[in-house]
Formats: structure tokens, C-alpha cells, sequence
């Protein structure tokens, strides 16, 4: 501990904040069931996907052929460019299209995940009246603020990265045995290595968004239900102050980050509803996703850094 007010070494102060981090045994069996979760999901399309196209081919063409029939019974126009391929399902796990949906379906995931990480981390030692002892051990508070702010992010972003990793693995093994590995070029690999430094950075941001939660209302249940509040309502409040004024509900944001295509004008979408189209339609880009997170963001560190700096701990 200090001695005469003076602060921990910032190395000492690091370690001991990780190790309660890690401490709780929720953490212990995240940690452990994480990567059986990710195994469990990249093998699975091993057991969706198979090379036999002949077979769905012949689906294909029986539903094509059940349509004609139903199209001549009803007397309903048929399409000179309609065809069979219309209705063939491609039973090949194509890494080049795939991948890049399964990757950020698990980003997303852990996001959420990284959220919920945050408030716990920010939160669980109000409950114990532990953070009065460690106010006392490190009187800078900023230090104390920032540090276990910087290890919890750290940390969700380290797991998020490995996670991809392996994740992209078991991907690269569908494809070479249950599909094809087609149009693997530099700019698909550039594409998915894009995809998957943004999805590392959202994680961390998100964490953070849940860390301020936690820090502001001192309470890891009351940030999850302010947080959900919070999510839910931001959207109204920010909404327009954004660039382009764009709509700035959260599941919106995360896919622009997220998506690995480029945006599609709205007079050529094809897109009714859901977060992919609200983004489609207002033409977010992973920048403007970006900037939209740290709308969030940003107010909640400030006014969490500010309670926790300028009042009493109790």
C-alpha cells in the first residue's frame, strides 16, 4: 500500500486491478466456455455445408418444375429469366461470402458481451465496499479510473482478437472440406482483416460504454437497467447531430462498423427493415458507425469520471 498519500506504482497498480479482474469465477467460466462456444459454432459448418451440389441441384430443379406447374394450373405469368437457378441453394460453404456474415455475427455477440463485461467490472466492487479501500491504497482517483478502464477494454479486445482468429480458422477448415476456398485474393483477405480490426476496436469501445454505466450508478444492476434505458432512448436524443443527420439507434451503428461492403445508394436497395437497412438506407459508413459509438460513449466516461474524481465514495 501507499505510504503518506503517495500513489502506486502505476506496474503494481495494473497487476492488482487484473487480478480482480479475473478474479471472479464467472470469469473463470466465460473463459473456458468462450472457446468451446466459438469451436462448437465453426464446426457446425461442417455439419450445414457439404460439396454434394448434384443433390441440390435436383431440389432446385423439382421446385422450379412445381412452379411451372402451379404457374400454368393458376394461369400466372412466368418470367423469361426465370430458371432453376432461381431455386438452387448452394450446399458449398463459400469462404468468400460466408465469412465474412459468421465473423461479424460473433463480433456482435461479443459486443454485447463486452458490455455486460464493463458494467461488472465497473460495478461489483461498490456492492462490497471494496473500491473504499482501494480509493484509500491509490488516492489519485483519475489513475484508479483510468487504469481499470484501460485493463477491462484491454482485455475484451485481446479476447475478441483471439476469438477471430480462431474463428477464422475453423472457417478456412469448412471451406477446404465441406466447400470452396474461390476468390481467397489479397482484396478478400484485405476485407477481412478490415472487418476484423473494427470488430476488435467496437468491442473495446462497448466495453468502456458499460464500464462508464457501471462507475456512474456505482451499481452493476442498475447500470444493466439504465444501459438498456440508455440504449433504447439515445437514439431519440442523438438523433440529427450526427453527420448527414443520421439515425443513430445502436444496432444500427454496430453493422455499419461491421458491414464489409460498401454502402448501397436507397434508390438501389432492395431493403425493407431491420439495423442492416437502417444503415443501407443513410449511408453510415464504419467512420460514421464509429463516431455514433462514441456519441454514447463519450458523455457517459466524462459524467462516470467526473462523479467518481469530485464526490464522496460511499
Amino acid at each position: 500500500m501507499a505510504t503518506d498519500g503517495a500513489p502506486l506504482p502505476w506496474g503494481r497498480l495494473a497487476r492488482a486491478e487484473l487480478m480482480r479482474l479475473r478474479a471472479p469465477r464467472a470469469m473463470r467460466y466465460a473463459g473456458l466456455a468462450l472457446p468451446l462456444a466459438v469451436v462448437a459454432f465453426g464446426l457446425s459448418k461442417l455439419l450445414l455445408h457439404d460439396r454434394d451440389t448434384a443433390a441440390a441441384w435436383r431440389t432446385a430443379e423439382e421446385r422450379y418444375a412445381t412452379f411451372l406447374a402451379d404457374a400454368q394450373t393458376y394461369g400466372l405469368p412466368v418470367g423469361s429469366g426465370l430458371s432453376a437457378r432461381n431455386y438452387f441453394q448452394d450446399p458449398r460453404y463459400l469462404m468468400d461470402t460466408l465469412s465474412f456474415a459468421d465473423l461479424r455475427t460473433v463480433v456482435t455477440a461479443l459486443a454485447a458481451a463486452a458490455v455486460v463485461l464493463g458494467m461488472v467490472a465497473g460495478g461489483a466492487d461498490w456492492s462490497s465496499r471494496v473500491m473504499l479501500t482501494l480509493a484509500a491504497a491509490e488516492p489519485r482517483r483519475f489513475r484508479l479510473f483510468a487504469t481499470r478502464a484501460l485493463l477491462v477494454a484491454g482485455l475484451s479486445m485481446a479476447v475478441t482478437a483471439a476469438t477471430g482468429l480462431l474463428l477464422v480458422s475453423l472457417l478456412l477448415l469448412a471451406a477446404l472440406t465441406r466447400g470452396s476456398t474461390a476468390g481467397l485474393d489479397g482484396v478478400y483477405w484485405a476485407a477481412l482483416a478490415s472487418q476484423y480490426a473494427r470488430g476488435v476496436l467496437l468491442v473495446g469501445l462497448l466495453c468502456l460504454l458499460g464500464y462508464g454505466l457501471a462507475m456512474l450508478t456505482r451499481k452493476a444492476s442498475v447500470a444493466l437497467a439504465i444501459g438498456f434505458l440508455y440504449l433504447a432512448g439515445a437514439d431519440q436524443i442523438f438523433a440529427g447531430r450526427g453527420p448527414r443527420g443520421a439515425e443513430y439507434a445502436m444496432d444500427g451503428l454496430v453493422f455499419a462498423v461491421l458491414n464489409e461492403k460498401p454502402v448501397v445508394p436507397l434508390a438501389e436497395s432492395d431493403c425493407i427493415a431491420g439495423p442492416g437497412c437502417e444503415a443501407v438506407h443513410v449511408d453510415l459508413t464504419a467512420a460514421d458507425g464509429f463516431l455514433g459509438v462514441l456519441i454514447y460513449l463519450v458523455p457517459v466516461l466524462l459524467v462516470a469520471l467526473w462523479r467518481f474524481t469530485r464526490t464522496d465514495i460511499t
